[in-house]
């Protein structure tokens, strides 16, 4: 996981805000907590069913034959001003 921006807190700061840390990572905040030379990392932990799952496009392309995509193309109408499926 590659994390662009996290907060930084020392674990005095953290002891003090603990309940609001955790509504910051629960909602989806990184926060590294301090102490003592050495760094804690509280993230939430993602769901498998979230990242297995993949998105469900049909009802965004509207085109006979969806399943023979590799058999057809696309062509712009002047007319109407958009895409058109040709083959």
């Amino acid at each position: 996981m590659y994390i662009v921006h996290m907060k930084r807190v020392t674990a005095s700061e953290a002891r003090k805000n603990w309940f609001r840390l955790l509504d910051e990572v629960a909602g989806g905040a990184v926060v590294c907590i301090e102490r003592g030379g050495r760094r804690i990392v509280l993230r939430r932990e993602t769901d498998p069913a979230e990242e297995a799952s993949v998105p469900d496009y049909a009802s965004l392309v509207r085109v006979p034959a969806l399943n023979e995509a590799d058999r057809w193309g696309w062509t712009w109408s002047e007319d109407t001003g958009s895409l058109e499926p040709e083959g």
